[in-house]
């Protein structure tokens, strides 16, 4: 048997192509006519580069180099294995799914089936993932005819006994049955193969056409088997390592004491690295004892895999740590450290930081290597601030790339009936023109955001938007233009959107293929321009042609799913659109630099059988790497087990053995891991945790080294000096910048935030509402005030009794309600309150219409205050002013919450009332003839149990109202008419709105003393 191994610590591919030089160097034709099998299409990428720097020379005729991940057509051709070509073509695999999810469909919600698509969907991707497995893992040659293992795996189900399973896994096994029966009979039907199946015939096509034709030219499959591979493969590399006459099967070597565990112990261990390989050559018919080194090459560090390997021993081996050799372990761990990041963006800083570092040394290539896709993109963002563009190997998900997040966001536009966030994702998008010329549509969506979106949102669909459009532009003096270009803007997106502009829940089912076709047509009208088609637009650059792709295949999928709810569509078609990825650029987009090309981000199965100068191994946190253990929702570890599948755990095996391979290759390695992902404490990979233990084992304090990455990315954004806080503003405009009109809202203001105050009356900044505003106490507040408003207008001046009372109160609150467009469940709430507050209302309008001689509501006064310096008006809006029969005034305020205390009016922090009262009586409110006022009031009118109580102030009111005019002439000489700056809170103890307080920078100069 030609069995050879290259040492742990020697970099794999050159270590091969040196091999491959010294037996084939010699024949000048042997090495063009050389086939090497490598475990993946990067690693045989790779090898290209092996064999150039192994020659020493310019060009080279290489061997051809082939992954052994599956055989295509192509590769038949390539191999000369015509039994390929007569395989049936496999399912393409978003088809299988579809398939499996129609039949997975068929399964009773009550005994734990499906509830919606997408869970449909995703139940199929994990029967197809078992259905792979089931074929991969076959131990018995599968036969020609597929109908024959079906019919093998349909007796091993059987053979489960169903009764001592519980109930929901007796159900699980019964659909089983049925669903690989069906499955089966729909493939024959195609005149395909499954997927895993194909694989499993190509290789055992390929193995017969060499035991009975061996080729002459040498075949060398190398690196193949490091974590385990597929029996099939296994006979393969069986028949390449004895059969042919120039066949050589090259594994990575073991460490030392991994290779004093008999099999019978590793075996039986299936989270050690070494578990699956082990298997393979059991399965081949061999040990480890059998392989050769493969060169004389000597590794440089071969006590760094001796050392992990230690760690890592299963638990037969574990007395081998008690010899204590704390000194060559100590120099074992020369070039390795260690990241403990507080979280993942803090690793995510100092691997950034290490990746640049070892570019310090000339042609030095460094690489991350990590499972965590989360991670990988944090460490491309970060890089770029070290001059450094480099790509996640991995690509990115089509549903994360523009033009899929388009179409994502077309169909969420659709199951949410045009709601502001929704409407506001797609139109601000920058595909979406709806036939516009870009700026003209990008500017009309902002004022359809200002004027209708923003508040409460409008009703639902083009109907509630149109209403809202009117709403907005009801009244006098209205542009009438803004109006009809806002209205056009509708009508472009709802032509645009066809059909597709709803999917209600209540609607029937419908054929997934017709919402597939309508999603794809309204989203390429929505990207129309004038001058280019919306499906030029959507399927440009690297990502469209990806996405093209990806929806070709998605197309033919869709006719094979079951009916769908049309308010489920968003979601399946999500999970459909993110089994794509691109390789398109993310980080490097937009940017004339090019990624580096010494520093990488990779993946497990891409970094297979590299080697850097330099490497990360990121993310070494329990569930992240390696991932849990989990059996799949189809069966439980005891039924996997009699089926004759492997145990989980042998996934976290084939991880541990990238792990190894790639901390033994590198020359410098750093073990990176965050204390924290997505808020939540993490636990450390099982494998740090053991070699921090074997090592304290043999010296106290003794372990791997600190890197001191984090310590300086957190120094990079440490000022040089502590923070200083930046003083308090304090603004001075000119006194022509000055207004000379305000309310008496604006002195509440003034008193309390002389800085908002020149924000929102100087600067005229004024906070946008946020999207989709639930309706609040203030829309509550201005709904009762408009009902009373119109109640007060329509009253005559004497009572006319209750029932005519009821008849005009129930007529102002029905009109205050349809102007304020509530949405149903809202006034299902309020109108039992407003009804509540009509009673409290009436009774006291009863009792006090005897003694009133009129009766005003929103009552509007304009004062002139004029001073030596100048002159300011003063305007206020009284919510209610009685004139009683004797002269006097009574003014009352409307409060839906709780009023301000009396002792707030008495200091002079809440002076609406007693600035009302002085306005009163100067005769200042329009149509009103001045007089004492004698009562100041505050109507809290909750609408709760207890609808409403009368808070008058308690106190004389001739003072209170001297003291108003005192403080009214002190701001007006300091603020409006004088130079004073507006300070930002200069009384931190009186309440003022927030809406100005980033722009004031409270939270800086308040944390010190400055200013």
């Amino acid at each position: 048997m030609r069995l050879f191994r290259i040492s742990l610590g020697l970099p794999f591919l050159p270590t091969l192509a040196r091999g491959v030089m010294q037996r084939l160097g010699g024949e000048s034709d042997s090495l063009p006519r050389a086939l090497i099998l490598l475990p993946t299409q990067r690693s045989a990428r790779a090898a290209h580069r092996a064999f150039l720097d192994a020659s020493e020379k310019e060009a080279l005729l290489l061997p051809q180099l082939r992954a052994l991940a599956g055989l295509s057509v192509e590769d038949a051709d390539e191999l000369q294995l015509p039994a390929l070509l007569e395989l049936p073509p496999a399912v393409e695999a978003l088809r299988r799914q579809a398939v499996l999810a129609r039949f997975v469909a068929r399964w009773p919600r009550h005994a734990g089936g499906p509830p919606t698509a997408r869970h449909a969907w995703e139940l199929a991707g994990e029967l197809a993932r078992l259905l792979d497995e089931i074929a991969l893992e076959e131990a018995e040659p599968i036969p020609d005819d597929p109908a024959r293992l079906t019919d093998a795996w349909l007796a091993r189900l059987e053979d489960l006994a169903p009764e001592k399973l519980a109930t929901h896994w007796q159900i699980t096994t019964t659909f089983l049955r049925g669903v690989v029966r069906e499955w089966q009979d729909w493939l024959d039907g195609e005149g395909l193969l499954d997927i895993g199946v194909r694989r499993v015939l190509a290789l055992k096509a390929q193995r017969t056409a060499w035991e009975e034709n061996p080729p002459e030219t040498p075949v060398i499959a190398a690196g193949i088997g490091l974590g385990g591979t597929v029996p099939a493969a296994a006979d393969l590399l069986r028949t390449v390592a004895t059969r042919l006459p120039r066949g050589f099967v090259v594994l990575a070597g073991e460490d030392p004491a991994t290779a004093r565990v008999p099999d019978e112990h590793l075996l039986d261990s299936c989270t050690h690295p070494f578990a699956g390989q082990r298997r393979m050559l059991r399965r081949m018919g061999a040990t480890m004892a059998d392989a050769q080194d493969w060169t004389a090459d000597q590794a440089p560090r071969a006590d760094r895999p001796a050392l992990l390997g230690s760690a890592l021993l299963p638990a037969e081996g574990l007395r081998a740590w008690m010899d204590r050799r704390p000194r060559r372990w100590s120099e074992a761990m020369a070039g390795m450290n260690q990241i403990e990041a507080p979280d993942a963006q803090a690793e995510a800083a100092a691997i950034a930081l290490t990746l640049r570092g070892a570019l310090e040394r000339p042609g030095a290539r460094a690489a991350l290597v990590t499972p965590d896709r989360d991670l990988a993109c944090r460490v491309a963002s970060e890089l770029p601030r070290h001059g450094i563009l480099a790509e996640d190997s991995a690509g990115q998900r089509l549903s994360a790339t523009p033009n899929g997040n388009f179409l994502r966001l077309v169909a969420h536009l659709a199951a949410g009936e045009c709601g502001p966030v929704s409407l506001l994702s797609v139109m601000k998008h920058p595909l979406a023109a709806c036939g516009w010329e870009r700026p003209d549509w990008i500017a009309a969506v902002r004022r359809l955001e200002v004027a209708v979106l923003r508040g409460p949102s409008p009703g639902p669909g083009f109907r509630g938007l149109r209403a809202g459009i009117a709403a907005a532009f009801a009244g006098e003096g209205t542009d009438a233009d803004r109006m009809a270009l806002l209205e056009r803007l509708v009508a472009s997106l709802q032509e645009a959107l066809g059909p597709f502009h709803s999917l209600p829940r209540t609607a029937p089912l419908r054929p997934a293929l017709d919402l597939f076709d309508e999603h794809l047509a309204a989203a390429e009208r929505l990207a129309d321009t004038p001058s280019r088609p919306g499906g030029l637009r959507l399927y440009a650059h690297a990502e469209g042609e990806a996405l093209a792709r990806h929806l070709a295949l998605l197309r033919p999928a869709m006719a094979e799913m079951p009916p769908v709810q049309p308010a489920e569509w968003p979601a399946l078609f999500e999970a459909a659109l993110s089994l794509g990825t691109t390789a398109c650029p993310r980080v490097s987009r937009g940017r004339k630099e090019q990624a580096h090309p010494h520093v990488e981000i990779l993946g497990l199965l891409e970094a297979r059988l590299l080697d850097f100068d330099c490497v990360v191994l990121g993310a070494l946190d329990e569930t992240v790497w390696p991932l849990a253990a989990d059996p799949g929702p189809w069966m439980s570890r005891p039924m996997r087990r009699d089926f004759g599948l492997p145990p989980p755990e042998l996934r976290i095996g084939r991880v541990a053995a990238d792990f190894l391979s790639v901390a033994c290759s590198g020359r410098e390695v750093t073990l990176s891991r965050a204390a924290r992902r997505s808020g939540s404490p993490t636990v450390p990979a099982r494998w740090l945790t053991r070699l921090s233990t074997f090592l304290r084992g043999q010296r106290a304090g003794l372990g791997v080294p600190l890197s001191a990455a984090p310590a300086w990315a957190e120094a990079l954004d440490r000022p040089a000096e502590p923070p200083r806080p930046c003083t308090r503003p304090a603004i001075a405009p000119p006194a022509e910048a000055r207004p000379s009109r305000v309310t008496v809202s604006d002195i509440r203001t003034l008193l309390a935030d002389p800085y908002a105050f020149y924000a929102q009356r100087i600067l005229g900044l004024r906070p946008l509402a946020p999207l989709e505003q639930e309706p609040g106490s203030a829309d509550y507040g201005t709904l009762v005030h408009a009902a009373i408003h119109r109640f007060l207008d329509a009253l005559p001046p004497a009572w006319p009794g209750e029932p005519a009372a009821r008849r005009l109160w129930d007529q102002a609150q029905d009109e205050a309600i349809e102007r304020a467009h509530l949405r149903p469940a809202v006034e299902a709430l309020w109108r039992p309150r407003l009804e509540r507050i009509g009673g409290f209302i009436r009774g006291l309008e009863a009792s006090l219409r005897p003694g009133l001689a009129e009766a005003h509501a929103e009552a509007e006064a304009r004062l002139t205050l004029r001073r030596p310096a100048g002159a300011v008006a003063l305007e206020a809006r009284a919510d209610r002013l009685d004139v009683l029969k004797d002269g006097a005034i009574r003014i009352v305020d409307f409060k839906t919450g709780q009023p301000p205390s009396q002792k707030a009016v008495r200091e002079g922090s809440e002076p609406q009332l007693p600035l009302e009262g002085l306005l009163a009586e100067a005769g200042a409110f329009e149509g009103i003839r001045p007089g004492p006022v004698r009562e100041l009031e505050y109507w809290q009118l909750s609408g709760a149990l207890e609808p409403g109580k009368v808070r008058p102030l308690g106190t004389e009111l001739e003072p209170l109202l001297e003291e108003a005019r005192r403080s009214l002439e002190g701001l007006a000489d300091r603020f409006l008419l004088g130079s004073a700056p507006f300070l930002s809170r200069p009384h931190p103890a009186r309440a003022a709105k927030g809406d100005y307080a980033h722009l004031a920078r409270i939270a800086e100069w308040s944390s010190g003393v400055a200013g």
